[in-house]
């Protein structure tokens, strides 16, 4: 299977994003007090031995995973990302927009607003920003 797992995270310390590999751990590394969620940027396997290059403490609620898509700007859409979409519905030949949450439920990454979004293979979407740093994207429009 050749797919690229990855998460992000924003740090503890300063709010800035993190991407890298998620490790769930409730000890302390070396410098930091113990926490629940870690983002690891690099790591490299030495003889058998998993070595962590960096690390830094993540807000618990903030961590998503990489979906494996990318929008129609190359952008990889992660999870709790805020996107607008654009279809067209192919038994009408209508086109149709929303802006609409990446979440994972039921087993898979899905978008959704108030109710589950279905798309035809014929879409188009971009993200324009996270549940975290712009939430009012999908206020104003629900």
């Amino acid at each position: 299977m050749n797919r690229e797992v990855a998460f992000r995270g924003k740090r503890c310390s300063d709010g800035k994003w993190v991407y890298g590999f998620y490790v769930e751990s409730k000890t302390s590394w070396r410098g930091h007090k113990p926490h629940k969620s870690w983002i690891v940027p690099d790591a490299i396997s030495n003889g058998g031995f998993f070595n962590v290059l960096g690390r830094y403490a993540v807000k618990d609620d903030t961590v998503g995973q990489f979906t494996g898509m990318c929008d129609r700007n190359c952008k990889k859409v992660f999870e709790g990302d805020v996107v607008h979409v654009v279809w067209q519905d192919p038994m009408f030949c209508q086109w149709h927009e929303r802006t609409v949450l990446v979440e994972f439920k039921y087993g898979r990454f899905t978008v959704y607003q108030s109710k589950p979004f279905e798309h035809s293979d014929k879409r188009y979407f971009e993200v324009i920003g996270n549940i975290y740093d712009n939430p009012e994207l999908l206020d104003k429009k629900e």
